[in-house]
């Protein structure tokens, strides 16, 4: 065979290798730049949930009423939950207080309005100033420049990346079982319970991750202040409905433990001064006292979740425990 020929068939075997794995990330869709459902793609792995939930943002035009801001405790709240309207859910693992503008500012312009409410789950470890996470996040301007860099949703379909991503999406909905850290086409994440072995393993380790790191060694009140009330003066218009996510028990008589009382309540004062209340469902509840509502020492589980979307926002809901969020104002505190 001539080499001509050798060429044209290599060439041609390699088109229809790139236009097949194109086509399959494409049905599979592991980036969230496309919006159709099925069921060999109805379990997608969370792995880069800034640039997945900031993708489907850009890519699928749909319009909400409200959005949904925190760390990986607010990923497990069920969007389809919050009362008057379609809600968003923009929460990542590990956001921070100094993301959250960026993330509100681009989530309005994908919207094309601005949000009537804006909902905010604000965890206690983030007021350390010298906190140091176990994983390292880029900017938010780094996933939403990707987002819109000419192209990138259809470039991204010959990611070989992406193709792995893809076929273990693929064999986790075949199988049909849900598993931790995953979403379904709706932005609704899993989070599946586990023996109480493993728990007890997971709240130990959290013990002593947050002791060290969160609440103990070089810590230094960040003040946060500043932060919320930008928020606030930038979009005059939209309600802010901010909350405290809820924590074990044992985790916060750790933070006691370390000496932060304090510095817990100055946060809770702080909140309340910008936004004139905030519903706390951190301090010790008859929620935050039982474990079997918690997948460790800081993540609960979706059920519970559920309970936060409807007392934040106003859904009648009489299986909430009463002292699960009660509502507090800067004449509460000491």
């Amino acid at each position: 065979m001539k080499p001509a020929h050798w060429l044209w068939i290599t060439l041609g075997i390699t088109v229809v290798l790139l236009l097949g794995a194109a086509g399959f990330n494409a049905w599979i869709d592991p980036l969230w730049t496309f919006d159709h459902a099925h069921r060999f793609n109805s379990i997608q792995a969370g792995f880069n949930e800034r640039q997945q939930k900031t993708n489907h943002l850009t890519f699928t035009k749909q319009q909400y009423r409200s959005l949904v801001l925190g760390s990986s405790r607010v990923t497990y709240i069920d969007q389809h939950e919050f009362g008057h309207g379609p809600t968003y859910n923009y929460a990542v693992n590990n956001m921070l207080p100094y993301e959250y503008a960026d993330y509100i500012d681009y989530a309005v312009k994908c919207n094309g309005q601005e949000f009537q409410v804006i909902y905010i789950g604000l965890d206690f470890y983030c007021t350390n100033a010298n906190l140091t996470l176990p994983n390292r996040f880029e900017d938010p301007q780094f996933y939403i420049q990707t987002a819109s860099k000419f192209g990138y949703r259809f470039w991204n379909l010959l990611s070989f990346d992406a193709l792995e991503y893809s076929w273990q999406n693929l064999q986790s909905s075949r199988a049909g079982l849900p598993i931790n850290f995953a979403y379904d086409r709706h932005n609704v994440k899993t989070l599946q319970p586990t023996t109480p072995q493993e728990k007890e393993q997971r709240i130990a380790a959290n013990l002593e991750w947050y002791g060290k790191e969160a609440y103990g060694g070089d810590y230094q009140y960040n003040d946060i202040k500043a932060i919320l009330q930008s928020l606030r003066d930038s979009h005059p218009n939209t309600r802010f409905v901010v909350f405290t996510t809820p924590i074990a028990e044992p985790l916060y008589q750790e933070m006691i433990k370390a000496g932060r009382l304090p510095d817990y309540q100055r946060w809770l004062r702080d909140c309340t001064e910008v936004f004139g209340q905030v519903y706390d469902f951190t301090t010790p509840n008859s929620v935050t006292r039982n474990l079997e509502f918690f997948y460790d020492a800081s993540h609960v589980y979706p059920a519970v979740g559920t309970w936060i979307a409807h007392r934040i926002s106003g859904v009648e809901d009489p299986s909430i425990p009463g002292d699960f969020g009660v509502l507090v104002t800067a004449a509460d505190l000491p």
